[in-house]
């Protein structure tokens, strides 16, 4: 949902004189993309906290793996966020919140494994969720959250590899659309 909501608060800025006005400021894309991101982030790590405190009710151990396991949601809040930005960039609202809300939702969730074992459906299907940060996403919190560690690698090195390239490219495509 923060790709959702990050796509649909760039596009309406985008769409609204706000933005316009943002951009007499001596501001940066850099600063535009951060000033939209961290607090998306900040409230992925507080869903994320309330998501663990439901699952000690319904049975979770409590554990120092779950400190880790939040940690690791940054890296890939940032991919959501990321893709988001970019939407919200590069599409109406109506277009971004469209494929920020159910399609990349859904993709995702099927693309994870979180659904169902990818092994089941093999094939090119399971070789593209491979390619995809999704399935390295869900396989890095499962590692962090039991405390295989070592398991971590090599999927945190896909999950950040995303993160970093889809924010370079979100930057760079607020900036070409900045001079515009």
């Amino acid at each position: 949902f923060m790709a959702l909501f990050a796509a649909q608060v760039l596009s309406k800025d985008r769409a609204s004189s706000f933005l316009t006005r943002l951009f007499t400021t001596p501001m940066t894309s850099t600063d535009f993309i951060m000033g939209y991101s961290l607090p998306l982030l900040m409230m992925s790590l507080v869903q994320g906290i309330v998501c663990y405190i439901v699952a000690m009710f319904m049975g979770l151990s409590i554990s120092l793996s779950m400190i880790v396991a939040l940690a690791l949601l940054i890296p890939t809040s940032i991919i959501f966020i990321g893709i988001g930005l970019l939407c919200g960039t590069l599409l109406s609202e109506r277009a971004a919140v469209g494929i920020c809300g159910a399609l990349l939702t859904n993709l995702s969730a099927w693309l994870s494994g979180a659904w169902i074992d990818l092994n089941l459906i093999g094939g090119l299907f399971k070789d593209v969720a491979f390619i995809l940060p999704f399935v390295h996403a869900v396989e890095m919190g499962k590692a962090a959250l039991t405390g295989e560690y070592g398991d971590i690698f090599p999927h945190i090195w896909w999950v950040l590899g995303y993160a970093i390239i889809i924010s370079v490219v979100a930057i760079a495509m607020f900036k070409k659309k900045m001079q515009a």
